[in-house]
């Protein structure tokens, strides 16, 4: 169906008149733009960064390998001088006497998971202390040279362990005084979860709302009795909300952390994302009648999404439909692209084309053209 740019530049002028005129909507976006600067001028990207910083004695890590490859040899050509990684046979060391004070990646034998059905790769990486965080320069190098490697999502099944012993009782008690929430808080968690509520809030729950508003006003029957097509009428919106969230997020990361900002992944990421938001608020108001109905509706969504995907990584049983959500692999793919802010192009387009991207990409799709069918249906029935 031809599109008609007169057309489509109306319903968007009218859709972001609605937007201006919804104060509280944008007040709560602006607030989101002011915790990342907040939060990034707080030291937490400094302290952050502090954490994993590298030691200076050498090695600071072992690469401990129990068996010969290319992918090892490809790991050993692309190690970083300053990361001190020394590269050791198991048979070599022996046992699994880790000199003290150090990281250590173990590339272990390969086994078949049963649940997934395929040949996956043990690597199980070992910390000093109990920060882990002190792991995060060799992680998120390995991970990235592996996925240069394959060229794909590398199957790999990862364990995190400390190599010092769990204390116990009074001890244990005692530790836990001196535990805060600032603690766990890293950029990358908190990135996600400021991301997640924008795309969210602009996607999906405004365009809930206010279609919902017009659809008890009389109003979006009128614009359909127009000469705007259901088409024109929905792409109007998705450019309207679109636009907003993704400015958003670009305010957000200008905060936060503007390195991610010249990532092609990280953009390909909020670009989907987005869409698969979007898919969503066109579901549910196709089924919202009033006002108070979408909003109930999209907190359900949005808790019923988030206790799926927490149960899919701990039981089997809900892993399968875990697998079926977009958000799943958003939240992968978002973690990735913060991890790695100043990836290069090529490594972006490599990610892109692993299972992960795809999925999320054919979910978010699948979810926007089932929106579309389902919401000219019931505007039909009407």
């Amino acid at each position: 169906m031809r599109l008609r740019p007169y057309v489509l530049r109306t319903l968007v002028w009218k859709d972001m008149a609605r937007l201006v005129r919804n104060g509280p909507a944008l007040m709560h976006l602006g607030l989101m733009v002011i915790v990342a600067f907040l939060v990034g001028s707080s030291g937490l990207v400094e302290q952050g960064a502090a954490q994993p910083a590298v030691k200076k004695k050498a090695p600071s890590a072992m690469v401990l390998y129990w068996e010969d490859s290319e992918w090892v040899d490809y790991l050993k050509s692309k190690a970083p001088p300053e990361l001190g990684l020394q590269f050791v046979p198991f048979a070599d060391l022996g046992s699994e006497n880790y000199r003290a004070g150090s990281c250590v990646i173990e590339l272990r034998p390969s086994f078949f998971d049963k649940v997934r059905k395929e040949e996956r790769r043990h690597v199980r990486y070992r910390y000093p202390g109990t920060d882990q965080n002190i792991l995060f320069p060799y992680t998120r190098w390995f991970l990235t040279t592996s996925m240069q490697y394959f060229g794909e999502e590398p199957q790999i099944f990862e364990t995190i362990n400390s190599m010092t012993p769990p204390q116990r009782g009074n001890a244990n008690r005692s530790a836990l005084k001196d535990v805060s929430i600032a603690d766990v808080l890293t950029l990358q968690l908190v990135g996600t979860s400021i991301l997640t509520m924008i795309l969210f809030l602009a996607a999906c729950g405004l365009m809930v709302s206010l279609t919902a508003q017009e659809r008890e006003r009389g109003a979006l029957r009128a614009i359909l009795l127009t000469p705007a097509s259901y088409i024109e009428f929905v792409l109007a919106k998705g450019l309207v909300h679109g636009t907003l969230a993704l400015v958003t997020v670009g305010l957000v990361m200008a905060g936060l952390q503007p390195a991610v900002l010249t990532s092609l992944l990280f953009w390909g990421t909020m670009v989907v994302l987005t869409c698969g938001y979007f898919a969503v608020g066109l579901l549910i108001s196709a089924f919202a009648k009033n006002q108070a109905a979408p909003n109930l509706l999209s907190f359900a969504y949005l808790l019923g999404i988030g206790a799926l995907n927490l149960l899919g990584s701990r039981f089997a049983a809900f892993n399968f439909l875990s697998s079926l959500t977009f958000e799943r692999y958003g939240l992968m793919s978002t973690l990735a692209s913060l991890n790695n802010p100043d990836v290069s192009s090529s490594v972006s387009l490599q990610y892109m084309r692993t299972t992960n991207f795809r999925m999320l990409v054919l979910l978010s799709a699948g979810m926007l053209f089932l929106a579309m069918f389902v919401g000219a249906k019931k505007l039909r029935s009407e």
